[in-house]
This record gives C-alpha cells, structure tokens and sequence, in this order.
C-alpha cells in the first residue's frame, strides 16, 4: 500500500486543476474575440470542406470552455480526458497542413499533460491518505 502526504498531493493537484481547467476555457473564449492568434490558420482545408470556418472555429471554442469547466467542477478526470482526446483530433487536423509540425509536438506534450492530471486525480480519489 502506498502512503501519499496529503498537503502535498492536495498542492500538486489544485494547481492542476486550476491551470488546466482555465486554459481551454480561456482559449476557447478566444476562438470568439481572436485577442491571442488568429485561430483560422489552424484550421486545415479538409476541415474547413466539411464545416465552414466561420461555424468550426467558434463550435471549436465551445466545446473547449465545456471541456474546461468540467475540470473545474466535479467531473475533472472525465473534463482532462476529454481534453486530451479534443487535442488529439487537433493534431489530426493540424497534420493535414504544411509545416505545423513544432505546433504538433508541442500539443502532443499538452495532450500527455491533461492524460496525466486525469491519472493525478484517479490516484487522488484512490489515495490512502497519511
């Protein structure tokens, strides 16, 4: 059996929470106002075929400021993993378009970090607590 500081855990996981609740919601509002990047250039023509920009970008948004605000509420292992799996269809769309292959490598990086906040939370729901 494993023993786990709780003070510790509880630190390590609220900034988690907190840092990867507010970042797709953040960036999911920007998708609305276009204040940080033009999110347009990150849509990849095949996407684009299927659901026009002006209607991908903002859906694109919404589902990352739900995806968010489910880390911040009571279902944040589901909300991370999900995020993860939403980063994951971004890296297929991102493959589709020339030479976005640093901004690929880094949202694998993201990806990983959210599977990894998801686990963080399971081991947190399923610690024996010292």
């Amino acid at each position: 059996m494993m023993m786990v500081n709780e003070n510790k855990l509880n630190m390590i996981w609220t900034v988690s929470k907190y840092v990867y609740g507010l970042v797709p919601i953040l960036i999911g509002v920007d998708k609305f106002f276009f204040l940080i990047v033009n999110w347009n250039i990150y849509v990849s023509s095949f996407a684009a075929s299927i659901i026009p920009i002006t209607y991908l970008v903002p859906a694109v948004g919404i589902i990352e400021i739900i995806a968010g605000l489910l880390i911040l509420t009571k279902l944040p292992r589901y909300g991370a993993y999900i995020v993860a799996a939403w980063i994951m269809v971004i890296i297929i769309n991102l493959w589709m378009i020339p030479n976005m292959y640093d901004i690929i490598l880094r949202d694998i990086a993201i990806a990983f970090g959210y599977i990894m906040f998801g686990q963080l939370t399971e081991l947190k729901e399923t610690a024996n607590i010292q």
